[in-house]
């Protein structure tokens, strides 16, 4: 049953990432650097972002090499060993890392803007002559293995994963890693790897200082001028599964105590001129003063949260979630109450009420807004994603023009419960019991957390 259900998954998948394929391109620029002036403290913050280089670049026999050759870049060099290279960093104050998303490798820096110059110096060596040393690499392994292991034992976590298995059909984005594939990679795999890292075709930089931006320019150039750019391009993001009708991924975990659920189905792009709505009735269905929260656990008792949000949308469209965590002895009333008030919220009072009190408190958050890492983050979306920059006054009309009639169409729009994702961590037997009686025809499979490191 298990194979069924991922190769069926996996086949959805590809014909997805085909349709992908037309999605635009970002307009990030090769060395493009995306700047903020902070004077209050005389540090820098940068991030050298190798667009393009990120765990989407590996293969599925090799999953997690992104991840590896980052934790091994600072590892050593011919001439300097781990310590020295920790050691040379903390006299300097600074704060030196890489790590990897889905699309990018970043390496990241903090320090005190005085040492920015040695720091970088460094940075720069060591990124050049990284030799990733066979005896480093066993340890960053087994480190690896051993966080693998950890994760199965977090029922939140799985959850989370469980949810992403799911959704990207079985493929490694969903995983924590693969116990097989960790086993395999050699020194020559992440040899290999990074010098593609290195020639992507975009390297962007971020950065947040009390220096002015071409001082900021000028110390990067080591990094920009005459890279050569003839390793990884970006690729399209993988897209997720849409469910056909309802369907039930249920993580089999018969000893816990709080079952555990997230549902999903399809949101909006991430321009969708639905999305202030959109964040308005979430705020008021799903925070923790939310509509939800309200009933379920402050009126009924029956769990500790339950909450519904946003999966943020990149290239690819978000998705509406929801979550709860229900004593085991209360799941079966409160699965089937989630699944009516998600249904029926638009036209309850109490809910009407909450959103009537959300245009002021969205106002209010303008401020956060003006953070400096919010500004910085912001510019990079309207590069990569279309996300548009709103002064004051633009973004106050779009909150002042939501109203119940306008978040009620919304709401018809986009709310979807017939197309819903559903996954569980819990007892299989009981779970698929509340399941197939709150509606005999959905799908239910059934996965052992083990396969999240397979």
């Amino acid at each position: 049953m298990k194979r069924t259900f991922i190769a069926g998954l996996i086949i959805l998948v590809v014909l997805d990432y085909a349709i992908a394929q037309s999605q635009p391109k970002d307009r990030i620029k090769n060395n493009q650097l995306y700047y903020q002036q902070d004077l209050r403290v005389p540090m820098t913050k940068l991030t050298l972002v190798f667009h393009g280089g990120g765990s989407q670049q590996e293969g599925e026999e090799l999953a997690g090499l992104a991840r590896i050759t980052a934790k091994m870049l600072f590892r050593g060099t011919p001439d300097m060993a781990r310590e020295a290279i920790e050691k040379t960093f903390e006299l300097l104050g600074a704060d030196v890392s890489a790590n990897v998303s889905e699309t990018d490798f970043v390496i990241s820096i903090a320090c005190f803007s005085r040492n920015l110059d040695e720091v970088l110096k460094l940075v720069s060596t060591i990124t050049k002559n990284a030799d990733f040393p066979q005896h480093e690499l066993e340890l960053v392994k087994k480190q690896e293995l051993g966080r693998l292991d950890a994760a199965l034992q977090n029922a939140e976590r799985v959850l989370a994963k469980g949810k992403e298995y799911a959704l990207f059909g079985g493929l490694r984005f969903g995983k924590f890693g693969s116990r097989r594939a960790i086993s395999r990679i050699s020194r020559e795999d992440v040899q290999q790897y990074y010098a593609k890292v290195r020639g992507t075709a975009v390297l962007y930089f971020t950065a947040i200082s009390n220096l002015s931006k071409p001082e900021i320019e000028k110390k990067l150039s080591e990094f920009s001028t005459g890279r050569a750019t003839n390793g990884f391009v970006l690729k399209p993001e993988t897209p997720y599964k849409n469910s056909q009708g309802r369907e039930a991924v249920i993580f089999n975990s018969p000893g816990a105590t709080n079952d555990r659920f997230r549902w999903s189905h399809r949101g909006i792009e991430a321009t969708d001129e639905r999305r202030f709505d959109l964040a308005l009735v979430m705020d008021a269905l799903g925070s923790s003063t939310g509509f939800l929260f309200d009933q379920l656990r402050n009126k009924k008792g029956w769990c500790y949260g339950a909450y519904a949000f946003v999966m943020r949308p990149t290239t690819r469209p978000g998705r509406i979630a929801y979550y709860a965590d229900p004593r085991s002895e209360t799941s079966d009333k409160l699965i089937p109450e989630m699944l009516r008030l998600i249904q029926l919220f638009p036209d309850e009072e109490d809910f009407q009420d909450l959103l009537a009190r959300r245009n002021a408190a969205f106002k209010n958050r303008y401020s956060y807004r003006l953070d400096l890492k919010f500004r910085l983050r912001s510019e990079v979306n309207r590069d990569r994603y279309g996300m548009p920059i709103l002064d004051k006054d633009s973004y106050y009309k779009r909150i002042d023009a939501v109203n119940l009639v306008s978040a009620k169409k919304v709401i018809i729009e986009i709310f979807d419960t017939n197309n819903l994702f559903m996954v569980f961590y819990g007892d299989a037997e009981r779970i698929k019991r509340i399941v197939t009686k709150l509606d005999p025809s959905i799908k239910i499979t059934v996965l052992d957390k083990e396969v999240l490191v397979q």
